[in-house]
């Protein structure tokens, strides 16, 4: 059975559709909304549970059935991004949940 989480920072309507676009600005303002909810781990774990394929979960960004850490837009990368990883693994995620 799906849970349903109304205390998410995501379930009003006003930034639905930050969770789920291709715009790299924008999922990076849906991962700043994770950052403050009180369902963020809970919602991330749901995510891995259902092998999701697409939108921004618990602060992760799910693409194509790969997970991100974050998203880049065209062009060369800023110098101040240059170090900061990209990918993610779901064992990662995993053990972050589990640690929690």
């Amino acid at each position: 059975m799906q849970k349903i989480y109304t205390e998410g920072r995501c379930t009003g309507g006003e930034y639905h559709h930050l969770f789920f676009s291709d715009r790299p600005e924008e999922l990076a303002q849906a991962q700043a909304l994770c950052t403050e909810c009180p369902v963020q781990l809970v919602c991330l774990e749901s995510a891995l549970e259902r092998k999701e394929e697409w939108g921004v979960w618990g602060g992760v960004i799910f693409w194509d059935g790969a997970v991100f850490w974050r998203r880049r837009g065209r062009g060369r990368p800023r110098k101040l991004d240059a170090n900061k990883p990209i990918e993610a693994s779901r064992s990662e995620l995993w053990q972050l949940v589990k640690s929690a």
